[in-house]
Formats: C-alpha cells, sequence, structure tokens
C-alpha cells in the first residue's frame, strides 16, 4: 500500500474544514488550533464535550482493570466474551483490505487484533477518552501488534475526509452515541462500497428498553455507576438509522450463543433459554445482541 500520511486527511471535528499543518494542525475557518504532542495520540476533540464523554475520561483513569497503571492483560480477561465470540465466529471471516478506522476503541483489542491479521492495511483506531487511547498503546504492545494512528475524538464528529475509509469498525460502541449523528459521520468518512461493521451492539423492544436502562436493569444501573450513556434500540429502529443515514444496505444478525454470555449470571441463564425460542419471536419481543453490517453502494452520494 502507498504510504498514508493521516495528517494530510484531517478536518476540523467543528466546521470539517481540512486542517493544515503549520508546527500544529491549524484550522483557517474557526482559528482552532490542535497541538501535536510527544506520544502516539493526535487530539481531535470537537469544543463541547457532554457529561458522558467527560465520565468516560473519569473511568479511563480510575478503573482498577482499564487504567494505565493495570497490566494489559487485565483489559483483556474483562471482555473474555466478546473477545472469544469475535476471534471464533467473525475473525476468520473478515476479509478487509485498504483504510480502516475503529470508533470507540477503548482498549483497542479489536484494531490490535485486526492488524495481527491484516499487516498490510492501514489502522486508526479512536476513542472519546485520551486515557482509553493511552490504555491501548499498552493493550496493542502487549499483543505485538502494530496499530497505524491513535486520534481522540467523538463518533459525532470523526475529524477526516470525506470517502477516506474502506471499513469502519466497532465493538458496543454505537449505543453509547447519539445514533442519528455518529451513524450518518461513519457514512460519510466511508468509501463508496464501504461497509461499517459492528460487533456487540444490543437490539432490545421498547418497552423492554425502558425496563433495561431504569435502575432496574443492568444497562440503568451502569450508567448510574459510570456516568455513561446507555443508548437501548429496537431492531426497527437500528435499520432506520442506518437506512436514514443513507446505507441502503443492512444486515442484523442475533448473536444469542449462551457460549459467550458467561460474564453475568442472569445473561448467561437469559441467553440459555433464548437460544431455544423461534428467531422470529425472538426479533419481534425479546433483547439481544447482534452484529450489524451496513454497505455504503456505488450509487450513494
Amino acid at each position: 500500500m502507498k504510504e498514508i500520511i493521516i495528517r494530510d486527511h484531517l478536518v476540523c471535528p467543528d466546521c470539517k474544514v481540512k486542517l493544515e499543518m503549520q508546527g500544529d494542525l491549524v484550522c483557517r475557518h474557526c482559528g482552532r488550533v490542535f497541538p501535536i504532542g510527544p506520544n502516539q495520540i493526535i487530539d481531535l476533540l470537537p469544543t463541547s464535550l457532554s457529561e458522558s464523554d467527560v465520565a468516560q475520561e473519569r473511568f479511563w483513569a480510575r478503573d482498577t482493570r482499564e487504567s494505565v497503571n493495570a497490566h494489559p492483560l487485565l483489559s483483556l480477561v474483562h471482555k473474555g466474551d466478546v473477545l472469544l465470540q469475535f476471534y471464533e465466529q467473525v475473525y476468520p471471516k473478515l476479509k478487509l483490505y485498504g483504510k480502516v478506522l475503529e470508533i470507540g476503541s477503548g482498549a483497542c483489542w479489536l484494531s490490535s487484533l485486526i492488524k495481527l491479521k491484516f499487516s498490510e492495511i492501514y489502522v486508526v483506531a479512536t476513542d472519546v477518552s485520551h486515557g482509553a487511547l493511552l490504555r491501548g498503546i499498552q493493550v496493542s504492545e502487549f499483543l505485538r501488534s502494530r496499530i497505524d494512528q491513535f486520534i481522540t475524538c467523538k463518533a459525532e464528529h470523526l475529524p477526516f475526509e470525506n470517502g477516506f475509509f474502506d471499513y469502519v469498525i466497532g465493538s458496543a460502541v454505537l449505543h453509547h452515541t447519539i445514533p442519528e449523528t455518529a451513524i450518518p459521520e461513519i457514512f460519510r468518512v466511508l468509501k463508496n462500497q464501504g461497509s461499517y461493521i459492528g460487533i456487540w451492539e444490543l437490539a432490545i423492544p421498547r418497552m423492554l428498553g425502558i425496563l433495561w436502562g431504569s435502575r432496574f436493569g443492568l444497562a440503568g444501573r451502569a450508567e448510574e455507576e459510570i456516568g455513561w450513556k446507555e443508548g437501548n434500540y429496537s431492531l426497527g429502529q437500528w435499520k432506520k438509522f442506518f437506512k436514514d443515514a443513507g446505507f441502503k444496505e443492512v444486515i442484523l444478525n442475533l448473536e444469542r450463543d449462551p457460549n459467550y454470555k458467561h460474564y453475568h449470571w442472569f445473561i448467561h441463564l437469559y441467553y440459555k433459554v433464548i437460544a431455544s425460542l423461534p428467531e422470529p419471536f425472538v426479533r419481534r419481543c425479546l433483547a439481544c445482541n447482534m452484529t450489524v453490517t451496513a454497505r455504503k453502494e456505488e450509487s450513494s452520494l
């Protein structure tokens, strides 16, 4: 692949004007300056951050398993279920090329594994938290992977020029965003015929979603304890988000295997039950993890 200089393809997260190198990165339109620091991370956050964004920075600074003070192995063990499912069910079937963006990378295990398998592709790992990417650097080095670039940014304000990436990927990330804003941004930065691949998202009917997001549900309790936004959306809502963004081909596959749901006893029991139920019933009436594949067709503008 031709050498890629990512700084030649960055835009201002606020006004989407191409950034210029003048020692630091500068937006001539709004006047913002983005300093180039001494580490491997470029900080390109928008002017406005939500309380959830700030809470994520606190989490990555303090969590006993995910902070830079903990051994990198703990970040991987902590995500054992999703790692195992990805490695056994998704990883063998992946065929990637060109330039790949991961949104909401966190500890960057997904970008690290992808770069290990496809060493010739160009991988950019992003997260709204600077601390998360510092942890991601540790994890990628622990796995002996070589992620090409780390950038702090919001999925709703991606600082990349139009049509730059062949793939955008994410793990359990879109429900932490505003999907009506983040998914159009994914569409914008993808090339024609480019694809979004998302794993470990949750589809949940509206009434169950209200309970799941309340103080009686796991998502609600997690949001109360950590402060991260937890969105709950049905299969129909997810499909509409992607269709409204411009994606014509959207495939939502349920992940019902209880062998990948050991992180909580109730979740494991729940998936043992729904694994035996007819899929149309589960799609219509029950909550279930899903994978998302959405392709940007050549005719899309």
